[in-house]
């Protein structure tokens, strides 16, 4: 996993828990990596897994509840670190058609090591979008918690059913969104 990932963990815990917390996971957590998490680096899943659990022990939120959370926190940051990948669009859906095919892609020329997961999109119809969603790491709760992140960042409230999982045995997850209306108030 790239060191980006664990940034946003470190931002994630310590803006919700504090620095110290976030120490105190470092410290009791059996991580292979000694020292710092570098945004370019590559990193064990095993150890964002192990920050995590921990984390899931010090703040008492359910694993999946804290996936979820920490996939909402993640889409601000990133927007406004990689401007370029959201601000040409409008609307979430034309945004998330765009994640496989241009974002991945760029992820991989500059992290040549990148191991993003895979998405196949179906548009059923202009208010649905079918997101077939493919990784080893079976993190299905990051990923809803990036779906309402994509969501808030567009000011459109995206409702979504998980109708398939990994974790259920699927080969994929298969996420079914629908798209609101932009919220007026902003």
């Amino acid at each position: 996993m790239k060191g980006i990932i664990f940034n946003l963990l470190e931002q994630f815990v310590s803006e919700n828990w504090g620095d110290k917390v976030y120490e105190e996971i470092l410290n009791e957590g059996s991580l292979e990596t000694k020292g710092p998490f570098v945004g370019p680096g590559s990193y064990p899943d095993s150890d964002l897994m192990a920050i995590v659990s921990k984390g899931v022990e010090k703040s008492g939120i359910a694993l999946p509840e804290l996936l979820r959370k920490f996939g909402r926190f993640c889409i601000p940051i990133l927007a406004e670190k990689f401007p370029d990948f959201v601000t040409p669009y409008k609307h979430p859906r034309d945004f998330l058609k765009t994640v496989d095919n241009i974002i991945h892609l760029e992820v991989k020329k500059l992290w040549e090591d990148a191991k993003p997961p895979g998405f196949v999109l179906r548009e059923p119809d202009s208010g649905r979008l079918i997101m077939e969603y493919r990784s080893e790491r079976k993190l299905c709760k990051f990923m809803e918690g990036l779906i309402e992140g994509v969501g808030d960042y567009y000011n459109t409230p995206i409702q979504y059913r998980q109708t398939r999982c990994m974790l259920n045995g699927e080969d994929v997850c298969e996420f079914d969104l629908t798209f609101s209306h932009k919220s007026e108030d902003n």
